[in-house]
């Protein structure tokens, strides 16, 4: 993430915090939010523009960078902070939450545009990291990652000491969750990732290079002990007095809101025992929404209903106004058993490297392994890991220190039983 990319994340959800109370402020707001988005972009493709909205605007329409839907976007944007600058004078009339939906509709469609488009340039800039490291002896490249579950195995398993032992060194490549990091083992631009199991054997199923160039060292435990799935809703929108089992009886006009090319959605599916077609027939609708949309769902639609990751359910859960109108723990012992085998992530390997390492999969396993259990016992080893995921793994930008730390020991517990509950 980029400096000018948090401040844009930031100016976006402070603007939504103002959208009913403080129509005006939100509109300046919005506008600035507007402004830092196209800045970053101008920073990211190294384009030369004054900082201002219009000439952002200008300059990376001209350079073909935005498409037309997000051109129409910031122009509304700009003619709504406009109006807002106009209506600040004391003769101006006042403004309403019901006046910029507009504006707030369209600085979202902005907002969504930008989260796809920051995560592509992020993806591209670990892919030449990647690309630029060229393969040297003694030398092991392994996926690095953010996200709390992974990121507490590559420090608990102790990459660095085990890989010691056999005389190589550890070259963290940070990249997305994602199933290229499959094909990149496959292809023997990495060595070592940690990745979904049911992800795995599809990819191992579909794609013949992966089903001869990967092999699977072990299994690595269950995101949030399998129990990863739930439906947020806020209590004062259309879901606020139902119960799951009212639900499930009949969820149609559901909207939910999910990153549909992801496991969450996934988890959707087999929530509801059925495919994507077999949803509409339900009468539910999926909202296509990118990962790093959060609480800020609901300021659009009070009656969406939201799956994310943990960062969300955690961030909901320090709400009064949020509650999970469905999750694991509610639906029938089939379902809950397939959820779990949904959670389960494994260490994938490119076979040449171990041959080259000569060593065998589950003796690599044992040895990452009894790593990562002793950590259990090490409490000031432990400590350290949490202090490390405190400070580098992922969460919502407006999450405090203590929220973070809740977080980060929430998961080690949930996914792996260490800590406290």
């Amino acid at each position: 993430m980029t400096v000018n990319e948090g401040e844009s994340f930031r100016l976006y959800r402070k603007a939504l915090r103002y959208a009913e109370s403080d129509p005006e402020v939100f509109l300046s707001t919005a506008r600035r939010a507007a402004e830092s988005i196209l800045l970053d972009i101008a920073m990211q493709e190294t384009v030369g523009s004054k900082p201002t909205l219009e000439s952002l605007l200008t300059v990376l329409t001209a350079k073909g960078l935005l498409p037309r839907k997000v051109v129409l976007a910031v122009r509304t944007i700009q003619n709504y902070g406009n109006y807002g600058s106009h209506a600040l004078d004391p003769s101006g009339e006042e403004i309403s939450a019901e006046d910029v939906q507009p504006c707030l509709t369209a600085l979202t469609q902005l907002a969504a545009w930008y989260g796809r488009t920051a995560s592509s340039f992020a993806e591209n800039e670990g892919r030449e990291a990647l690309a630029a490291m060229q393969r040297a002896a003694g030398t092991t490249r392994l996926a690095d990652s953010t996200l709390i579950v992974v990121k507490a195995l590559l420090l608990g398993c102790g990459f660095e000491e085990v890989m010691a032992r056999y005389n190589h060194r550890v070259a963290y490549i940070q990249l997305p969750w994602s199933d290229q990091l499959v094909r990149d083992v496959a292809q023997g631009r990495l060595d070592l990732a940690v990745y979904n199991e049911q992800r795995l054997l599809k990819l191992t199923e579909d794609e013949e290079e992966i089903r001869s160039q990967v092999v699977s060292v072990g299994r690595l435990g269950h995101s949030m002990g399998g129990r990863n799935f739930y439906l947020l809703a806020a209590r004062g929108g259309r879901w606020g007095r139902t119960t799951a089992e009212e639900f499930l009886t009949d969820p149609a006009g559901a909207e939910i809101a999910v990153p549909k090319h992801s496991d969450m959605f996934a988890n959707v599916l087999s929530a509801f025992s059925t495919d994507e077609a077999g949803l509409r027939d339900m009468g539910v609708r999926v909202l296509d929404v990118p990962h790093h949309l959060g609480l800020e769902l609901f300021h659009l639609n009070r009656d969406v209903l939201a799956v994310g990751g943990q960062n969300l359910r955690m961030h909901a859960r320090d709400e009064d106004d949020y509650f999970e109108l469905l999750n694991s723990d509610m639906l029938p012992s089939a379902t809950q058993a397939r959820l779990r085998s949904a959670a389960a992530n494994v260490l994938v390997a490119n076979r040449a490297w171990l041959s080259a390492l000569d060593t065998r999969p589950n003796d690599l396993y044992r040895q990452l392994m009894r790593r990562f259990h002793d950590m259990g016992s090490d409490q000031a080893r432990f400590e350290s890991v949490v202090d490390d995921l405190i400070a580098h793994a992922s969460f919502p930008l407006q999450s405090s220190q203590v929220s973070r730390e809740r977080l980060v020991r929430h998961v080690l517990f949930e996914s792996y039983r260490l800590g406290d509950p």
